[in-house]
């Protein structure tokens, strides 16, 4: 399952939260709104007060008011305080959707699995498949919860706000285009290098499960078979398989999460000897060499948050896709919840 499968899949099952999931996304396209304009007001606020300062030294020259000042710094207070309410509000109902979610797709999961026929549950495990269901709902409220909280901003900055940097200053917002877009690429190529390797962790993992839920219920005939030890001794083995198939994923990744650190330096000393060259040449203006500054800043964040977003359904997608999804895509062939009967006491009652 591809990760924008995946993704559309985790939507579908917001289910009965959808309404709040949309009012959230229109928050979060409001709040990348508001902080892509703080930086450009607060360049134009640079420049305001570099002009006044070069008047200074001219004679007959009007000095700088607060009619003139006051307006913009009024707007840029205005959105940093829209941007704490609003973020605190989005994050509060964000944590609140996944967690619902969370436990309700656990529950389905669980009625689910219970409605299915014999030869499914003769060929899962139930250590593995109480693994899916847990790991799973938990993988999924992950991706609901840093979505809606953090990451739907940061792509609608990059998707929409970044090519509107050409606005401003075509210039300036080409190298930033330029630069985002090559730590984007190489980012892409871990991924593709990392996929098969991260699909053998996924199946050491569930064996690691199996194994322990085996030994744990059959204590007492570990115990009189003196088999502990040997059981202990599997069990590392296992670990050690799970091991020596993730320590080259995780290399890989450190070395992704040193270039996204490297990339915001490089960026911004980009920006900085690219924009001092312009203004040089009077392309540009020392506000608007500020305001790059701190969208560049701002921009490569975001990209971090992407980047980690991406990195956490990729890790994640084999354990939702081939594991809980699958699970709920298991047809029903023992009867609708409603038909089922539960014996309580002495009689039969149905179970809805």
């Amino acid at each position: 399952m591809t990760i924008i499968r995946l993704y559309a899949r985790a939507l579908a099952l917001l289910g009965p939260e959808r309404r709040l999931a949309v009012i959230l996304v229109i928050a979060n396209l409001a709040l990348a709104a508001a902080q892509f304009a703080e930086p450009i007001l607060f360049g134009r606020i640079v420049d305001t007060l570099a002009g006044a300062q070069g008047a200074r030294n001219t004679p007959g020259a009007t000095p700088l008011g607060w009619g003139t000042i006051l307006p913009p710094l009024a707007l840029w207070v205005g959105f940093g305080l829209f941007n704490i309410g609003a973020g605190v509000l989005v994050a509060l109902n964000a944590d609140r959707l996944s967690h619902r979610r969370r436990l309700a797709v656990m529950a389905d999961f669980f009625q689910h699995v219970l409605t299915l026929p014999l030869l499914f549950h003769t060929q899962t495990h139930s250590g593995r498949a109480l693994k899916v269901m847990s790991d799973g709902s938990l993988s999924l409220g992950g991706i609901w919860l840093t979505f809606f909280r953090e990451h739907c901003a940061a792509f609608v900055a990059l998707f929409v706000m970044l090519p509107l940097t050409l606005v401003l200053n075509w210039r300036l917002g080409a190298v930033l285009i330029v630069l985002v877009a090559v730590f984007a690429v190489l980012t892409t190529l871990v991924l593709r290098h990392t996929e098969s390797m991260q699909q053998s962790v996924e199946r050491y993992r569930g064996d690691l499960a199996e194994r322990a839920s085996d030994a744990l219920g059959n204590v007492a005939v570990i115990q009189s078979f003196t088999r502990i030890e040997a059981e202990a001794r599997d069990m590392r083995a296992i670990i050690d398989r799970l091991m020596a198939a993730q320590n080259p994923i995780l290399s890989w990744w450190a070395i992704a999460a040193i270039g996204s650190r490297a990339s915001a330096t490089l960026t911004i000393l980009s920006i900085l000897g690219v924009g001092t060259w312009l203004f040089m040449q009077g392309l540009t203006t020392v506000g608007e060499i500020v305001t790059f500054v701190n969208l560049a800043t701002m921009l490569v964040g975001r990209l971090e948050q992407v980047v980690s977003f991406v990195n956490y359904i990729f890790l994640e997608a084999p354990r939702l896709a081939d594991r809980l999804l699958a699970g709920l895509d298991e047809p029903v062939t023992v009867g609708t919840p409603w038909q089922l009967v539960i014996l309580t006491g002495t009689h039969w009652s149905r179970y809805d």
